[in-house]
């Protein structure tokens, strides 16, 4: 949402008269600017995701030794992983 109120601000400032009074270099300030905000905001993001993801790993680790342990008795030692199919011949 206010992403979207940050965007519509920022086209109606350039659509005023006053906008027109900035030359090339006050213009690249500006967008600059925008550009610098949304860096800042997509970085927190991204660690606030790691952070949570790391967060629910740590408290989810018990639950993994639990479900570990179903699978414990499993085991393909004598099995090799892909199989020769044998051609008939007819």
């Amino acid at each position: 949402m206010a992403t979207h109120l940050l965007l519509v601000t920022t086209l109606l400032l350039l659509r005023t008269p006053a906008a027109e009074a900035l030359m090339e270099p006050e213009l690249c300030y500006v967008l600059d600017a925008i550009l610098f905000l949304y860096g800042v905001t997509i970085t927190v993001l991204y660690c606030r995701l790691k952070f949570l993801t790391r967060r629910e790993s740590q408290q989810g680790a018990g639950k993994e030794q639990k479900e570990e342990a179903i699978y414990t008795g499993l085991s393909n030692e004598g099995q090799e992983t892909y199989e020769t199919l044998q051609m008939k011949s007819s």
